[in-house]
C-alpha cells in the first residue's frame, strides 16, 4: 500500500505539471517561448509514460484470502 501511496502522489505532481505546461503552452505568444515550454512538456509526458510502463510491469500481490470457520 505504501509504494502506491508514494506512486500517486509522485503521479499527481507530475500530472499537475503537465496540466500547467499545457495551460503555459496554449497562452504563449513568444514562439522562443513555446518552444521551451513544448521541449518541458515533450520530457514531462515521457516520464509520466515511464511511470506508467514501470507500474504495469511490476508483479502484483495477491491478496491474502481469509476464511470464516463458522
Amino acid at each position: 500500500m505504501r509504494s502506491f501511496l508514494r506512486w500517486h502522489f509522485k503521479s499527481r505532481r507530475l500530472e499537475d505539471r503537465i496540466r500547467d505546461l499545457c495551460a503555459k503552452a496554449v497562452v504563449t505568444t513568444d514562439p522562443a517561448e513555446l518552444n521551451a515550454i513544448l521541449e518541458q512538456l515533450s520530457a514531462a509526458l515521457h516520464d509520466q509514460v515511464e511511470r506508467i510502463r514501470t507500474r504495469v510491469s511490476e508483479p502484483r500481490v495477491a491478496p491474502e484470502r481469509r476464511f470464516s470457520r463458522t
